[in-house]
């Protein structure tokens, strides 16, 4: 989800990688000190892309991903993932698109930008 609706109810940024924020909303202190998982994925032999979903954003993100996934057929292999716990331990996050075991997608994102990122980790056709 974007950050601005959460900074505008007072939640900080405590953490931020590229396009993701880990945000936090201290009640009844003035700071907190917070570590976030590290995520456990295994780097694929270059055909695996994981979801993991849990949020209405995270919905078309994944109706994008299943396209994208049909238009390139067996050299992709798709693993969604519930957002449950299991799945926190596992990726580090409840909610993210994943290929080949590195974090690609957090929020909001097109088509073209899913393809692109599964095209730059399929290894080259002979």
């Amino acid at each position: 989800m974007h950050h601005r609706p959460f900074a505008r109810r007072g939640f900080q940024a405590i953490r931020e990688s590229g396009e993701g924020r880990l945000m936090c909303l201290s009640l009844h202190q003035a700071s907190i000190h917070v570590e976030p998982l590290s995520p456990t994925i295994p780097t694929a032999g270059g055909r695996q892309v994981e979801v993991s979903r849990s949020c209405p954003v995270g919905a078309s993100r994944v109706l994008a991903l299943r396209k994208v996934a049909a238009e390139l057929g067996n050299r992709v292999a798709v693993k969604e993932a519930p957002a449950d716990l299991e799945s926190l331990s596992h990726y580090g996050v409840a909610d993210g698109v994943f290929v080949n075991g590195k974090a690609r997608f957090f929020g909001p994102v097109t088509e073209e930008a899913v393809r692109r990122a599964i095209l730059e980790e399929l290894p080259s056709q002979p």
